[in-house]
């Protein structure tokens, strides 16, 4: 596939916008595989970045479903938000042998869109479905590791 780490970059980033530690998770599983292939990103391919990574993305799947979370669409989230889309981003394209810049302003601008996007879209559910917000929590957390899964599966 032509544009294939342009597609798994933008995965990532609307992963990272969604729940913000996904995004860098996928793509340090991803880069594991192909550490030889990292330069200045070379510490996402190892084991302990992803196990640091694994315990921050539990505990924000958990704490998104308490009450009282802050905003994503706060300043404070959508900087956490596309950083994390950024390095996700630059991270798979270094692993690929491309201009990790790249995939640092693509996965970034996929995470700021996605965060805005997810959070209006979470809201409309829980208004006109009338679902509970902890459901389309657990709808959307679903989604972005069914999308993490599948970008990480590719080439």
């Amino acid at each position: 596939m032509k544009n294939q780490t342009l597609l798994q970059t933008i995965c990532l980033g609307l992963i990272s916008g969604m729940r913000s530690s996904l995004g860098p998770v996928f793509s340090c599983l991803y880069a594991g595989k192909r550490a030889k292939k990292m330069e200045k990103l070379h510490f996402m391919g190892k084991s302990n970045t992803g196990k640091l990574l694994g315990a921050m993305a539990v505990g924000e799947l958990i704490a998104d479903k308490l009450p009282g979370m802050g905003n994503r669409t706060a300043a404070a989230g959508v900087i956490g938000r596309g950083m994390a889309g950024a390095l996700a981003g630059a991270t798979l394209y270094e692993c690929q042998g491309k201009q990790r810049w790249r995939g640092a302003a693509i996965g970034a601008a996929a995470a700021i869109a996605a965060t805005y996007a997810f959070f209006y879209l979470r809201q409309g559910a829980v208004k006109q479905l009338k679902v509970k917000d902890r459901m389309a929590a657990l709808a959307e957390d679903a989604l972005a590791i069914g999308l993490g899964t599948l970008a990480t599966k590719l080439k």
